[in-house]
C-alpha cells in the first residue's frame, strides 16, 4: 500500500502474533521465539548504538551536549506533561492510575534505538543533519542512563518492587 515500512513492520508482527496464539504453536515453542525475539531485539538496538558510535568517534559529539540537555529535559517535561493530564482524563474510571503508575510511566520513558534509526535516516544532503544526529544520540544515552537507574529506586520507593 506505500506507507511507512515501520508499520507494515509493526502490522505484520501483530499478525503473526495473533496467528500464534490461535493453537498453532506449543507453549514451549512460544517460550523459544519470545526468547529468539528478545535475542534479536538486543542484537538490532546493540548495532545502531555501535553505527552511532562509529559514526561519532570524531569526538564532535559533546559540541553538543548543552542542546541535548536541553532536548532531554523537554522531552521529559513533554513526557510528564501527557502522563499526567491523560491519566486525569481517566481518574473517574476503571482504568484510573493510581499515584505511583503515573510517576512510574511518567520516569519510563525511555527512548532508545528507534530515535536513532530515524536520525540516521534522515537524507545526507538534509542541513544541520548531523547536529540532530548527535543530539539524538545524547538524548537517548542521558535517557538510557538517567532514567535506566531512576527507575528501580522509584520502583522501591512506591512499593513496586522489594
Amino acid at each position: 500500500v506505500h506507507a511507512s515500512g515501520i508499520l507494515a513492520t509493526v502490522a505484520a508482527a501483530g499478525v503473526a502474533r495473533l496467528s500464534l496464539h490461535r493453537g498453532r504453536i506449543s507453549e514451549s515453542g512460544q517460550e523459544s521465539l519470545d526468547a529468539f525475539w528478545e535475542f534479536a531485539a538486543f542484537v538490532a538496538n546493540s548495532l545502531v548504538f555501535l553505527l552511532i558510535g562509529l559514526r561519532e568517534a570524531d569526538g564532535q559529539l559533546l559540541s553538543t551536549l548543552g542542546l541535548a540537555v536541553l532536548v532531554f529535559l523537554a522531552i521529559s517535561l513533554a513526557r510528564a506533561i501527557s502522563v499526567y493530564s491523560v491519566g486525569g482524563l481517566f481518574s473517574k474510571s476503571r482504568m484510573k492510575l493510581s499515584w505511583p503508575q503515573a510517576h512510574i510511566l511518567a520516569l519510563g520513558g525511555i527512548r532508545g534505538a528507534l530515535a536513532l534509526a530515524l536520525a540516521l535516516g534522515l537524507p545526507e544532503a538534509m542541513p544541520q543533519r548531523d547536529l540532530v544526529v548527535r543530539t539524538a544520540f545524547l538524548v537517548v544515552g542521558m535517557s538510557i542512563i538517567i532514567q535506566g537507574l531512576a527507575v528501580k529506586p522509584l520502583l522501591k520507593r512506591v512499593g513496586a518492587v522489594d
